[in-house]
């Protein structure tokens, strides 16, 4: 006769879901927000949100309380969140003007951020490495986008500037299904020891966002998007010289330094 033995089941295996269930909240309220009009309310909670993303994920890892369960909750939080929230928020704040095109475009974000979702859950149990991901992140892009409006909370009316900002979403959209590396920030500064370059780095953080939050926030967010593009042109260079530098190396007879 087998005896089963019952794993325990850890206290705070809710805490985590319940950061993600308000993370949904907060989305919940930046869609009722555009609804009203209220854009800079709406760019402001998806910021919200998406700091209660990060840390619903930090919460599990410290209980030790991730699962499966936990997994797809926050994809459909994410879904809501900021798929769904910023999408509204980019047709209501500024593409709207071009009436059907303006659904089209908002609606690709949308899907971007939907493909993008599903491709995580599906290999997040094979990630190499964790401190990248795999295209910009549905949280970042929304983030984006909200602090443009945070930067401008005033509608747009001008066609030319909806064409703009259509391209600028369609570009978004096409980031978060690529298959460019970005940075995990957050594992980077939470596992790594606090030094003099890291204590700078907060304070500088810091200094920003209470003196020039809506100016901090956009140039942040502005060069995490175009990390993935410059990471790989970065990348493709190194290679370029590298197998450069091995072609020379044989054709003089030099031997190969494998250090290199």
């Amino acid at each position: 006769m087998k005896v089963r033995i019952k794993q325990p089941v850890p206290r705070l295996y809710f805490l985590p879901s319940v950061f993600t269930l308000t993370n949904v909240f907060f989305g919940f309220l930046s869609l009722t927000s555009t609804f009203y009009g209220r854009y800079r309310w709406a760019a402001l909670w998806i910021i919200i949100a998406a700091m209660l993303d990060g840390l619903d994920g930090l919460v599990a890892r410290a209980t030790k309380t991730s699962s499966d369960f936990g997994i797809q909750l926050d994809s459909l939080a994410d879904a809501v969140s900021f798929a769904a929230a910023a999408s509204l928020l980019m047709y209501f704040w500024g593409l709207k003007v071009l009436g059907p095109a303006g659904i089209f475009f908002s609606f690709l974000f949308i899907v971007g951020g939907l493909l993008r979702l599903a491709r995580y859950n599906v290999r997040t149990k094979s990630l190499p490495d964790r401190r990248y991901y795999q295209g910009l992140t549905v949280p970042s892009a929304a983030i984006f986008l909200a602090s443009l409006v945070i930067f401008h909370p005033e509608p747009n009316y001008q066609t030319l500037n909806a064409f703009y900002l259509s391209a600028l979403v369609v570009v978004i959209s096409l980031l978060m299904i690529s298959t460019l590396r970005y940075r995990n920030f957050v594992s980077l500064v939470i596992n790594r020891p606090v030094d003099m370059r890291t204590g700078l780095l907060l304070a500088v953080v810091l200094t920003g966002l209470l003196f020039r939050p809506k100016y901090f926030l956009l140039l942040f967010t502005s060069l995490n998007v175009l990390y993935g593009p410059v990471d790989f042109l970065v990348l493709k260079f190194r290679r370029k010289t590298a197998s450069r530098t091995i072609a020379q190396k044989h054709e003089t007879g030099k031997p190969l330094d494998l250090k290199e």
